[in-house]
């Protein structure tokens, strides 16, 4: 076998490499060659300028051979989005830059300092359950998070530094780890621009945004990008949100010889906020379920709440997050090395009310969340590139490793004032994953990519709390537990125009330590999932790129959300299956459009007794839009406009109770010249009324006799106007 071959003549490298994981040295991925073909040549020309910027080695006799590659393309599930596409679509909140990935929502969710609740390919995947996310390989999911399994706030990101974007969907790729079930998202942050600038932002509901992002030139062989953002806004809600951000950024980089580079990022994020919470359609006139009478008819009467009321004034929280990375790739002959660390210190805090007065009808339901963790972390691949009887071989080997230690726990409140502690537990959670790809591009219309991960996890739970009177009822201890996840794909190509591809895998979502290791009905640690796949791609001209595919994930495991506590629990197994059409039309740097159609069906695959629907899975999603943005002498005119579109799903497992769906447009236009550039943005531009989340929880309002099952959902903001200038410099 020609993989064997050439790690046996890198077996040095490959060696040092692993005994480097193992001591916990720091490794990270370098960027591959992504598709489509222009993305594809501009990174090929600036390595090409890179190298030729380095200093001469006369005595180096290393020929360096660039591998042009397109890891997966052809299929429908791999999708790299670029600077050029990215610069033509709407960048108004962190969130819009995932919404790129075509079929992924991310929508906020109570409050602009909590995170996005995430939907893709039939999840919903809360606040990232079912969702692998990163950044420059950094992982930002939360294992056994104070608040939610996977939690990914994604506010620290500054939108105008991506400068590209990496979507898989489905488990398929080997070198994807926890939460990557429906799918994972790797972001590529900015380590030289073009252009220094300032801007500054003002619109309605008390928004203001400074943005100033440096990059100086530093020579041949040093490149450096610093940022910082200040941002408020009190929102649409009769409680002002007051939210108040900070962002800092900071990415230092230095060329090694020709081939090689070293690169350290700094970053910190801090918010405070005030939310309006989950308010029940019942209490909104006008809003509420069919048989359930509007407030104003009760005995005595009650006053409505509005649309953007609130029923608890003091929900809210504050969050900091501060990470530090360096990285190192190097590349020889037909072979290159990438290797990361990175270090991350997190604190969150989060008062809710998602209840009521159903517990405590004196003093209401309200609970603080807390979660205080440090992450540490090291990724490392090592990559050949061999041909072999007119073939092209590409053999992966990689090694990741996390821990997170973690302190968490939850109070019962009154207006933010600690009443009783309920959970306060500390855990130490380690994961390992090693995985091994081969890339075989048999003939240029014949590829396979057969690969493997296996990951282990283990947890240690301390609770605080634990009742030591009572046998039977532990709640702390370890566990641990290992999965063997294989992965193919093949994709058949009988004429260039056209991708014909099937692909299989497994994957996984751990779930929260406090669960896995309680002696009463404990929760499994790893829920395997099983996907499978296949479409067909095809470029009938050039530029216009046309995907259909079917797809199929069984998920072991079910988290659902539990309204009481405000997190999710395990449950059954899940089915989803269903389709996805995408359409691409990309014409040089100036115009893109872009249409996304998903269609699912999601079932438990065993009935409960109360029906077998997925509460909140999605059944429709669509999104569409176009951007330009062409020069004309001096001036760079730019527009964009999108619409997004949720269909209606079951709220619940018997489908009595329905999420009302949504479409949603968003507009941005703009003007520069010369230095100066100036613009508007306007979200919901059609001023719907929408419900941007939903949940059908049992609550008791103060008024109410007894608790009562209904939606309770976050308003979507009404039409928002919003002006910005920007002066850019070199």
């Amino acid at each position: 076998m020609p993989s064997f071959a050439c790690f046996r003549r890198a077996r040095h490298a490959c060696a040092l490499g692993l005994l480097a994981a193992l001591a916990g040295q720091t490794f990270a991925s370098s960027a591959f060659a992504h598709d489509p073909k222009e993305e594809e040549a501009e990174r090929l020309k600036e390595e090409a300028e890179r190298a030729a910027r380095a200093p001469k080695q006369e005595a180096d006799p290393i020929e360096i051979t660039i591998q042009a590659e397109k890891p997966g393309g052809e299929s429908s599930s791999r999708i790299v989005i670029g600077r050029r596409e990215l610069e033509l679509r709407p960048r108004l909140r962190p969130g819009d830059i995932l919404e790129a990935v075509p079929g992924l929502f991310a929508v906020q969710h109570a409050g602009g300092g909590k995170a996005n609740q995430y939907f893709l390919r039939g999840f919903d995947a809360d606040h990232g359950t079912d969702v692998a996310f990163s950044v420059d390989g950094v992982p930002i999911n939360m294992v056994s998070h104070g608040h939610g399994q996977g939690f990914t706030d994604f506010h620290f990101l500054i939108p105008e530094l991506v400068t590209s974007l990496d979507g898989y969907k489905g488990p398929f790729y080997a070198a994807q780890g926890d939460f990557a079930t429906a799918g994972a998202v790797n972001l590529h942050l900015a380590e030289k621009l073009e252009e220094s600038f300032a801007q500054y932002s003002i619109g309605q509901y008390g928004i203001m945004r400074a943005l100033v992002v440096e990059s100086p030139d530093l020579g041949d062989s040093f490149r450096a990008v610093m940022a910082g953002e200040l941002y408020k806004d009190d929102g649409p809600f009769q409680n002002p949100e007051q939210l108040k951000r900070y962002n800092v950024y900071l990415k230092a980089t230095h060329d090694i010889g020709r081939a090689g580079k070293v690169q350290m990022t700094l970053m910190s994020y801090g918010s405070t906020w005030h939310g309006s919470g989950q308010i029940p359609a019942r209490a909104v006139c006008g809003e509420g379920e069919a048989g359930t009478p509007d407030p104003t008819t009760l005995t005595p009467p009650q006053p409505c709440i509005d649309h953007f009321g609130n029923v608890d004034p003091t929900e809210g929280g504050s969050t900091q997050r501060h990470l530090a990375s360096i990285a190192f790739s190097t590349a020889w002959a037909d072979s290159d090395f990438t290797a990361m660390a990175y270090a991350v210190k997190y604190r969150f805090t989060l008062y809710s009310n998602f209840t009521f007065f159903a517990d405590d009808p004196v003093h209401g339901d309200e609970v603080e969340q807390d979660d205080d963790r440090s992450v540490v972390g090291t990724d490392l691949r090592v990559r050949r590139h061999d041909h072999y009887l007119g073939g092209q071989f590409t053999t992966s080997l990689g090694a990741q490793v996390r821990v997170d230690s973690i302190d968490n726990a939850l109070y019962h409140d009154v207006a933010r004032e600690r009443l009783e502690a309920r959970v306060k537990a500390s855990i130490v959670e380690s994961q390992i994953g090693i995985y091994v790809e081969e890339d075989a591009r048999v003939r240029k219309w014949l590829r396979f990519i057969a690969g493997a991960r296996a990951q282990r996890v283990d947890v240690n739970v301390e609770d605080q709390l634990e009742d030591l009177k009572t046998l039977g009822n532990k709640s702390s201890g370890f566990k641990g537990a290992t999965q063997f996840l294989p992965k193919f794909q093949g994709i058949l190509s009988p004429i260039p125009q056209i991708d014909i591809f099937a692909s299989y895998g497994r994957g996984f979502h751990s779930n929260d330590a406090r669960g896995v290791v309680r002696e009463q009905n404990p929760a499994t640690l790893l829920t395997p999932a099983t996907g499978y796949e296949a479409g067909v791609k095809v470029t009938p001209i050039p530029n216009l790129t046309l995907s259909a595919s079917g797809f199929l994930i069984d998920l072991d495991s079910e988290l659902v959300w539990a309204g009481d506590a405000g997190t999710t629990e395990a449950s059954g197994p899940t089915r989803r299956y269903g389709a996805e059409l995408d359409a691409r039309f990309h014409i040089s740097n100036w115009l893109f459009a872009d249409v996304d159609g998903t269609f699912t069906h999601a079932r438990y695959r065993e009935n409960a007794g109360n029906g077998s629907a997925v509460a909140l899975a999605p059944t429709r999603t669509f999104s569409a839009g176009i951007g330009v943005r062409p020069t004309v002498g001096d001036f760079i005119p730019s527009a964009s406009i999108r619409v997004k579109s949720i269909g209606s799903r079951p709220a619940n497992e018997d489908a009595s109770l329905i999420a009302e769906g949504f479409t949603v447009v968003d507009a941005t236009a703009g003007l520069r010249w010369k230095q100066i550039e100036a613009g508007l943005d306007v979200q919901n531009l059609f001023n719907a009324t929408w419900r941007e989340v939903q949940f059908a929880t049992t609550t008791r309002l103060a008024y109410e006799p007894a608790p009562v099952t209904g939606i309770h959902y976050s308003p979507g903001w009404p039409r928002t106007v919003m002006a910005r200038a920007a002066l850019y410099w070199k």
